[in-house]
């Protein structure tokens, strides 16, 4: 069984390719049966794949969109696929509309993988992500993410580096072998991609 990688995408660009990419990827999810045999069901890459005109066997495919929608003319969805993102599927779309930018973020936390190719994080300024045994998995900005860890560590986010936090954050984890009263604070830094 795979370590499931979560990207969210948000795609713009000319309205009339961003309406015939997300009419495609509706009519899609809207059948009543799949339109290739799979594991995943109608929202199935490999659907997409093979309704751009691809041969889905030759691309990495193994996963599914949900939350398909468009927002402010652009189309934004995730996906939830094995072991990192399916960049051959981006990269098809970009072949079939070249006009289109393709942005995401993208995390798989077995394998350590935090990624966005936003580098002006104007769409995706999370760039934190804290995950804690009571509370899960949450996106922060830096500043935000300093709040949250100094409330966590109970020091003053006034007075408090990023540095001082994040080496505090991993004492506290190393003496967590030793005590179990508190649970870990594990914070991934989203890596900026091209």
């Amino acid at each position: 069984m795979p370590n499931w990688c979560t990207t969210s995408y948000v795609i713009s660009g000319p309205k009339n390719d961003v309406r015939s990419l997300y009419d495609r990827m509706k009519r899609l999810q809207n059948r009543k049966e799949s339109l290739l045999p799979n594991g995943f069901g109608e929202t199935w890459l490999g659907n997409l794949v093979s309704r751009l005109g691809v041969d889905w066997h030759t691309v990495y495919c193994r996963g599914e969109w949900s939350n398909l929608r468009i927002k402010g003319g652009d189309l934004h969805f995730n996906t939830s696929t094995a072991w990192s993102r399916c960049n051959e599927v981006e990269d098809l779309i970009r072949n079939k509309y070249p006009d289109l930018e393709i942005v995401f973020i993208s995390e798989e936390i077995g394998n350590g993988i935090f990624e966005t190719n936003d580098a002006t994080g104007e769409i995706f300024p999370e760039r934190v992500i804290i995950d804690t045994e009571d509370e899960g998995t949450e996106y922060y900005t830096y500043e935000e993410a300093l709040h949250v860890l100094c409330d966590k560590l109970d020091l003053d986010p006034e007075t408090t580096t990023w540095e001082q936090a994040m080496k505090l954050c991993k004492e506290r984890n190393e003496l967590q072998e030793v005590s179990e009263n508190e649970s870990y604070i594990w914070v991934h830094e989203v890596e900026t991609v091209s």
